[in-house]
């Protein structure tokens, strides 16, 4: 990628609102440049895109709301994010609303990216990180997985909830928002982050979309400047992340959903200054580190799995030899960042 991630300022600006709702105190929770650019995001065009990230996981430890990213996300206003949601209301299918989503995704946020998989009568939409996270993202994925099911609710009404919710990480400590607010089956420690529906959704229908509007605003997104800035080495990192665990990734893998031969990738890469293996090698890094910041009790053979390694002493080779360290220090570490986070002194959410 030749750019900073980078992420609409409106999720910002409606936490902002959020704090000052529920009694964060954002100054004694942050660090100053997270807090500047928090308290700066109603002024600014873009925002970088791990300031969200960090912003939920920090407010989540210091505060002990282990619920943080859920109950934002429903609380916020679905019509106060960015270019996308002008899109939401005109979708007439559900399939619509899931491929518009899909499409601009980055005008929002290019933290996290997304796929729909097929699983025979199973929709699956997947969500993954594309940043590190220093504190870990599961808060940020809590969020984001939150108003997938809000905006397929736009069309499917406020009684439809998935046929179940899966994420990477461990479960909180509570379970009560969670339970209450998805209704559904909610699987932790799985290896993916995803929310489940029935193939025959995807033909849901709401009197209220406009087909006709929504080519068009989709073309006047489509113009701006954005869309341009994705290159071969952002798309390859994004079918990494979502294909990795297990070993299902390949360079050979990658050219055939793209569309291309091996070599013309590695050529689009070369020319982004990058190769199939350095990208590779910097998505295990960025998947390992958010596994250890995450997780309390790491096992190595897990990490392995979602490294795309088949033997756990093939994840340790890949720590060694890319993090210049062990899981053991690893683990200490992301333990220690935790603990100096939560030492902080506690808010009043």
């Amino acid at each position: 990628m030749d750019h900073d991630p980078i992420a609409h300022p409106a999720s910002m600006q409606q936490f902002l609102r959020y704090a000052r709702v529920t009694g964060i105190d954002l100054e004694r929770v942050l660090y100053p440049e997270l807090l500047a650019i928090l308290t700066d995001s109603e002024n600014v065009e873009f925002v970088p895109a791990y300031a969200m990230v960090e912003t939920l996981q920090l407010c989540a430890i210091v505060a002990e709301r282990p619920d943080l990213g859920a109950a934002f996300a429903s609380w916020c206003n679905l019509r106060g994010y960015g270019p996308l949601s002008l899109l939401w209301d005109h979708c007439p299918t559900v399939a619509d609303s899931i491929r518009v989503s899909g499409r601009f995704l980055h005008l929002e946020t290019e933290a996290i990216g997304s796929r729909l998989a097929e699983e025979g009568d199973d929709i699956v939409l997947q969500q993954f990180m594309m940043i590190p996270a220093r504190y870990g993202g599961s808060q940020f994925l809590e969020c984001t997985m939150t108003l997938q099911m809000r905006v397929l609710q736009l069309i499917m009404g406020d009684d439809w909830h998935p046929l179940r919710i899966e994420f990477a990480h461990p479960p909180p400590p509570r379970m009560t928002v969670h339970r209450g607010l998805f209704r559904c089956p909610l699987v932790y420690g799985a290896d993916r982050t995803a929310l489940v529906l029935h193939r025959s959704e995807l033909g849901r229908r709401t009197p209220n979309g406009n087909a006709h509007l929504l080519a068009f605003l989709e073309q006047q997104l489509e113009r701006t400047g954005r869309n341009q800035r994705r290159d071969a080495a952002q798309t390859v990192h994004q079918i990494i992340a979502a294909n990795l665990a297990g070993g299902a990734i390949t360079l050979e893998r990658t050219a055939q959903l793209l569309s291309v031969s091996p070599r013309s990738l590695q050529r689009r890469l070369a020319d982004c200054g990058q190769s199939f293996a350095s990208v590779l090698a910097a998505e295990r890094r960025r998947l390992a580190e958010e596994y250890f910041a995450t997780q309390s009790k790491p096992n190595l053979a897990e990490l392995a799995y979602r490294l795309g390694y088949t033997e756990a002493s093939a994840a340790s080779r890949f720590l060694r030899a890319h993090m210049r360290t062990g899981a053991r220090p690893l683990a200490r570490r992301a333990h220690q960042q935790r603990s100096s986070a939560g030492g902080s002194t506690d808010t009043t959410a």
